[in-house]
């Protein structure tokens, strides 16, 4: 059996609480997640899911998380973004939320106007500072030998993009881009074109066709601000019932609500990560019987 995992956006909070729900698979399904065929990730996820397919022991991570010592998104970003991973997140540009929030257009009309936003946006960090704290956290610029795809936009055409190891840019670059919060973080440009964290067009549906998965696993916060979490999920869903195509999905429980406030607080890791393990054990049974088959 063919197996992929996808991990969807949440800031500070989803990391935690997706390496929680990992961890509990692990250790309460005897899945480990980097075994999956292929591996997507968008923004906290593309950081999670990095940490997978390099063969991290998502264990060993949710033990740092619950002490506090999960690694900021920040933290290799320098003193002129000291804030970065805190409450004090920097607050996005008026123009840039009202672009975020509008329906007008298409998918790909939206983004491409996030885009020239970002681009003229002014950031408090520039690219090559950017992409560095990536490199440090993730310890590397060389690409997994796991097929793993980090989800990015490209701010001109509008474009989802699925990074992998052939696409030509950089380990690091690729992730970075994944959480280039428009005017928050710089666009990461490659041949010539920035690429950004804004909303993008579902793509479980032309993942599981391009890659002949059996099953998908599915992990990610719904909340009225993850609308990108919800749309994959539904695409999934539909996969499910058209295809027959095998799912787990996990959302998060009832406590999720708790830690939800601030997705961008670092402080509320170590409660998230809990919540993460209580939400990935309860899905353990149905992981069991989907890897039983």
């Amino acid at each position: 059996m063919r197996i992929g995992l996808i991990l969807g956006g949440g800031g500070e909070v989803g990391i935690a609480w997706e390496i929680g729900v990992l961890a509990a698979f692990e250790n309460e399904a005897g899945f480990k997640s980097s075994s999956s065929d292929v591996i997507a990730g968008t923004s906290a996820g593309a950081i999670v899911g990095a940490y997978v397919a390099q063969g991290r022991s998502v264990s060993q991570l949710a033990d740092l998380e619950r002490l506090g010592q999960g690694v900021p998104v920040g933290a290799g970003f320098g003193a002129s973004a000291a804030t970065v991973g805190s409450a004090a997140m920097p607050t996005i540009p008026e123009d840039i939320l009202e672009a975020l929030m509008s329906t007008d257009g298409t998918a790909e009309e939206r983004a491409a106007k996030l885009g020239a936003l970002a681009v003229q946006a002014r950031v408090g960090l520039n690219q090559s500072t950017f992409v560095r704290g990536f490199r440090d956290m993730l310890g590397t610029d060389k690409w997994p030998d796991a097929d793993f795809r980090p989800t990015s936009v490209n701010g001109h055409s509008g474009e989802t993009m699925l990074w992998d190891r052939h696409s030509g840019i950089g380990f690091a670059d690729a992730v970075a881009s994944s959480c280039a919060v428009p005017g928050v973080f710089p666009p990461v440009l490659f041949k010539g074109d920035p690429f950004i964290d804004t909303p993008r067009r579902p793509f479980s549906a032309s993942l599981v066709k391009s890659t002949s998965l059996d099953a998908v696993i599915f992990v990610g916060l719904i909340l009225p601000i993850l609308a990108n979490n919800n749309e994959q999920k539904e695409e999934l869903v539909q996969e499910a019932a058209g295809r027959g195509l095998a799912t787990v999905i996990v959302t998060g429980g009832p406590r999720i609500g708790s830690v939800a406030a601030n997705l961008l607080d670092h402080s509320a890791r170590p409660q998230a990560v809990a919540i993460g393990l209580e939400d990935g054990a309860r899905a353990a049974g149905a992981l069991k019987a989907l890897t039983r088959n």
